[in-house]
């Protein structure tokens, strides 16, 4: 029999801080047996999350705003409208490529990468931004020693913008 999952209203989503930008998990691995993980985030200027790679496959589409993704060694400008693709274990990177806040929706598959962003960011009771922020080297550690055991590899910052 065909299970039909009702869908989860976005004001229940778990909205969480990450080093500045605001992450909504709108549907994770237990509500999508285990399938995908979707995030809906607000990305703001200037923020990047260095290169990096993980065994999910990922899928970006803006909603609003532009963002650089930097997929092994190649970059593509998105802006709204637009969607990215990232394989597995291909080494990448996210950046805001524009002076105003942008809405990405991100979904990782399979599933299971959420608890990495549970840990590694702090609870919000709602989906505003955080004030700005440079993260601390300390900051950076911690998001590495936890991104290791979700399988998460980080590489170091974004190169130079190739296009």
């Amino acid at each position: 029999m065909t299970q039909v999952n009702i869908p989860q209203e976005f004001t229940d989503a778990e909205h969480v801080h990450v080093l500045g930008a605001t992450i909504s998990i709108t549907a994770d691995s237990e509500t999508t047996d285990g399938e995908y993980l979707v995030l809906d985030m607000l990305v703001p200027p200037a923020f990047e999350n260095g290169l990096h790679t993980h065994d999910p496959s990922e899928v970006f589409h803006v909603i609003d705003g532009e963002i650089r993704l930097h997929v092994d060694g190649d970059d593509r400008i998105l802006s709204a409208g637009m969607t990215g693709h990232v394989s597995g274990g291909e080494v990448h990177g996210v950046a805001n490529a524009g002076d105003n806040v942008a809405r990405v929706v991100a979904v990782m598959t399979p599933g299971g990468s959420e608890g990495f962003f549970r840990e590694v960011g702090r609870p919000s009771e709602d989906r505003s931004l955080p004030e700005p922020m440079e993260p601390t080297e300390e900051m950076l550690e911690s998001v590495f020693a936890i991104g290791e055991t979700y399988g998460f590899e980080f590489l170091g910052p974004l190169p130079e913008q190739t296009a």
